[in-house]
């Protein structure tokens, strides 16, 4: 069985980010992304378990550099963070249960009245 620290981040949604890129020395641009994590994944690398940048999971918190990207983690990390991090986003349909309630029986109505 594995370690439990070495589950992978493993991005629920990447989108291409709507104003963000990377102008390259060649003039090209490289758009930037947006991902979307599962909240224990953002509160593991909130606590300095897994890296920022490249999402490798360690075994001790807060170490000084990435062992994989070498980020600086220890000096660097809380601050990038804080920086990148956009909060919390909602994934799923845009409407609440009522209102799918509410549409359904309205739907429901409009049938009714059609067959009569």
């Amino acid at each position: 069985m594995a370690e439990r620290w070495r589950r992978p981040v493993v991005p629920l949604e990447i989108e291409e980010h709507p104003s963000q890129g990377l102008w390259l020395p060649d003039g090209r641009v490289q758009n930037d992304v947006t991902m979307v994590l599962r909240a224990d994944d953002v509160d593991r690398m909130r606590a300095g378990f897994v890296c920022a940048k490249c999402f490798e999971p360690f075994e001790q918190a807060w170490p000084v550099h990435c062992p994989t990207c070498g980020a600086p983690i220890r000096t660097e990390q809380a601050a990038y963070f804080a920086r990148e991090y956009g909060g919390d986003q909602r994934l799923g349909p845009s409407t609440s249960l009522e209102e799918e309630v509410g549409r359904m029986e309205e739907y429901r109505r409009k049938e009714e009245e059609a067959k009569q």
